[in-house]
């Protein structure tokens, strides 16, 4: 199992959130905390059912609404 830190470095690289044991693409989104300050969103593994939660912090800010 990758640590946090090196799981976070994997997803920030590759652009895609991966299962932190097995690596796999394949997770589905489940519930979703939002606080003032943070995010936690759970997922749990398709490939070997391992369930997980990122934790998303405030980065910053910006003018306007996000453009689509």
């Amino acid at each position: 199992m990758l640590n946090s830190d090196d799981w976070k470095a994997k997803v920030v690289d590759s652009m895609q959130t991966t299962c932190p044991v097995c690596q796999s693409p394949n997770v589905t989104m489940g519930a979703c905390a939002i606080g003032s300050m943070t995010v936690h969103q759970e997922y749990v593994c398709e490939s070997c059912n391992f369930e997980f939660t990122a934790l998303f912090a405030l980065a910053g800010f910006y003018k306007g609404q996000p453009s689509q």
